[in-house]
C-alpha cells in the first residue's frame, strides 16, 4: 500500500476562558471528534487551554495562576482525547511547575504514547526558568519548530531550525505584540526558514469578557498570507504537510551534525548569559 504523501494538521482558533480548565477541555474534546472524522492527523491547540494565564494580559485580573506539572491534570485530559480520536495533539504552553521553578511549556501528545515531548521557552522573564533544550519536536511525520513568545526574536534559534531542517513552524505570540508585528515577523521567519509559518491565536475570557483576542495567521513559504482568523469564533483551519523528511535530508552528514550541535550549545549559552 502507497504511503500517504502528506500529513494533514489542523489549527484550532480557540476561546479560553480563564479558571474553566474543564469548559475549555470540553470544547477541545468536541473540535477533536470533528478532527477525527475529517482526516486529521496532527491537533495543533492554542496556549492556556488549562485556563490559566502565562502572560500578564490584564492589569488587575484576579485569578489563581497555579502551574502544573506535565504530566498533570491537563496533559491526562488530552492523553484521553488523542487516544479516542486517534491524534497528535501539540498543545500550547501553560504554566509549568518543575521543582521550585515555572516554565512556559508546549507539549506533544501521541495516540498511544501519551506525552512524547516538553519544550520551553527559552528567552524568558524574570521569574521563569528557562529551556533547557531546542524546541523542535517531531510528530509523526513532521518535525516541528515552536517559537514560544519572545523566542521568535532569536536569530540563533531561527538558523537551528532551518539546520534542522523543520517541516512546520509554530508560533505563540505574546498579548503585547500587534497583529501587523506578528504578520512582518511570520513573513521573514518563513522566508528565513522555507517553511509554512503560523501564529496561533485565541480569544481569552473571564467570566464571559474579553480579556484579549489575538488572531491566527498562516503565512506560506514564500512570505503570502494564506489565511488569516480575525473573527473571535471558534474555528479549525487544515493544512497539507508534505512528508518529504527534510530533517534526513539536512542532517545527513557527519560535518553537519557536529555544526549543529555547537550551534545548540551557543544558543544555550547565549540564553544563559543574558
Amino acid at each position: 500500500m502507497q504511503k500517504n504523501p502528506e500529513t494533514t494538521v489542523a489549527i484550532v482558533h480557540g476561546s479560553i476562558e480563564l479558571g474553566k480548565l474543564d469548559q475549555n477541555i470540553q470544547r477541545i474534546e468536541e473540535i477533536s471528534e470533528k478532527a477525527k472524522d475529517e482526516g486529521v492527523d496532527i491537533l495543533i491547540l492554542p496556549s492556556m487551554i488549562n485556563g490559566v494565564p502565562i502572560f500578564e494580559i490584564k492589569k488587575n485580573l484576579r485569578i489563581k495562576r497555579s502551574a502544573e506539572t506535565i504530566p498533570g491534570r491537563t496533559a491526562e485530559y488530552l492523553a484521553r482525547i488523542a487516544n479516542k480520536c486517534n491524534l497528535y495533539i501539540v498543545a500550547g504552553p501553560i504554566l509549568e511547575r518543575r521543582g521550585s521553578k515555572i516554565y512556559r511549556s508546549a507539549f506533544v501528545i501521541e495516540p498511544t504514547m501519551n506525552i512524547k515531548s516538553i519544550v520551553s521557552q527559552l528567552h524568558t522573564p524574570l521569574g521563569y526558568g528557562q529551556g533547557s533544550v531546542p524546541p523542535i519536536v517531531f510528530v509523526k511525520n513532521a518535525s516541528i519548530g515552536i517559537f514560544i513568545a519572545e523566542d521568535i526574536q532569536l536569530p540563533e534559534l531561527t538558523l537551528l531550525m532551518k539546520m534542522s531542517g523543520i517541516d512546520l513552524a509554530l508560533f505563540y505570540p505574546y498579548p503585547q505584540i500587534t497583529p501587523e508585528k506578528i504578520i512582518s515577523i511570520l513573513k521573514t521567519r518563513a522566508l528565513e526558514l522555507n517553511v509554512m509559518v503560523i501564529s496561533i491565536g485565541c480569544t481569552v475570557k473571564r467570566k464571559n469578557e474579553e480579556i484579549i483576542f489575538v488572531p491566527t495567521t498562516i503565512i506560506d513559504e514564500n512570505g503570502i498570507v494564506v489565511h488569516e482568523i480575525l473573527d473571535k469564533t471558534i474555528k479549525m483551519v487544515k493544512i497539507l504537510i508534505p512528508n518529504i523528511h527534510r530533517r534526513e535530508l539536512m542532517t545527513m552528514s557527519t560535518a553537519y551534525k557536529k555544526l549543529l550541535k555547537i550551534l545548540c550549545k551557543t544558543i544555550m549559552y547565549h540564553i544563559k548569559g543574558t
